[in-house]
């Protein structure tokens, strides 16, 4: 059995070296010339000082074999993942362990990556990874807790053992789309702090949106019949804290910027990296056709696409009007 990881970003690349302590992992780039870079330098091109184990397999996606025991955990941004499993299809790849460690659904429709792989590979056993996880933070050798959901009670079992290492660990559950869109979901919040973060706003404000965030993000999950156990979970109210205090958040950080007089799409550049919580405000703002009551939220994809003027003005006014 090998374990590849796919996706050679900061979480992808983090995940491979934890579990190259006790398997034999390989880490999949999107081409040959990033898998080159690695290999001959030992190190990731996106954290700084993070060393690349020599006993780790570094090679461009689709150089070797997936063989049904192999375990494939995907770590790359969810607006590749119907791609990606696409490709899977295509190199008649369909029997092997998916582990999804992306954060994102397909947006215009709320498909979760679970519920993907299940119309194109329903041989696929598969699994959901999310929490609140920095992957800077685990970079430099600081703990985390994840939560690992299947509806495989025997997967989660062989999973426990083969993922152990000594940062990351494990919380369990069978809610696997709930977790997937409470994975979604929390940027939103985030980006909210980081633009209260942009206008020199400090934790007096943090702590009103976050606490208005997580009531507007139990009203969408409500919504969307997700459990009240799994958004008050790690997945769920873990990870949006974690989201929204972090500064090594890329929500947050979006956020700043905007605030900051960025434009959406200079902000998305400064950052360097996939914003989910972006993509996800398009959602958002189509559930709120629905009367959902979630006035934070919708100043918030207001800020972001329609060029408001006076930023400090809308985040306050519709803070002061919640009660």
């Amino acid at each position: 059995m090998k374990l590849i990881v796919i996706g050679s970003g900061n979480w992808g690349t983090v995940l491979a070296k934890l579990f190259s302590t006790k398997n034999d992992v390989h880490l999949w780039t999107i081409n040959e010339k990033e898998a080159q870079f690695i290999r001959t330098n030992r190190e990731s091109p996106l954290l700084t000082n993070f060393k690349i184990p020599d006993n780790m397999v570094v090679e461009a996606k689709f150089t070797s074999s997936i063989e049904p025991e192999d375990i494939v955990v995907v770590a790359i941004p969810s607006r590749k993942m119907e791609e990606l499993i696409l490709e899977f299809k295509e190199h008649s790849y369909h029997k092997f362990i998916f582990v999804n460690a992306s954060k994102g659904v397909e947006h215009t429709t709320l498909t979760t990556t679970y519920e993907t792989v299940r119309i194109h590979l329903p041989e696929v056993k598969f699994a959901n990874l999310s929490g609140p996880t920095i992957a800077r933070e685990l970079a430099e050798g600081l703990p985390a807790k994840a939560i690992l959901s299947s509806k495989d009670v025997s997967l989660l079992l062989e999973l426990q053992d083969i993922l152990d290492n000594d940062l990351l660990k494990y919380e369990f559950s069978r809610d696997v789309i709930g977790n997937e869109l409470a994975a979604a979901m929390k940027g939103l919040i985030a980006i909210a702090v980081g633009i209260s973060d942009g206008l020199g706003f400090k934790t007096n404000v943090f702590g009103l949106i976050i606490t208005y965030g997580l009531w507007e993000f139990e009203t969408v999950m409500k919504f969307l019949n997700v459990p009240t156990q799994t958004v008050y979970g790690i997945a769920g109210m873990g990870d949006l804290i974690t989201t929204c205090i972090s500064e090594n958040s890329r929500n947050r950080t979006f956020g700043k910027y905007l605030a900051q007089g960025y434009s959406l799409e200079d902000a998305l550049l400064k950052v360097g990296m996939e914003v989910e919580g972006v993509s996800m405000a398009k959602t958002i703002r189509k559930l709120a056709q629905f009367n959902l009551s979630i006035p934070l939220v919708s100043c918030i994809t207001r800020i972001i696409f329609d060029g408001v003027e006076d930023i400090r003005k809308e985040l306050l006014d519709t803070l002061n009007s919640i009660s």
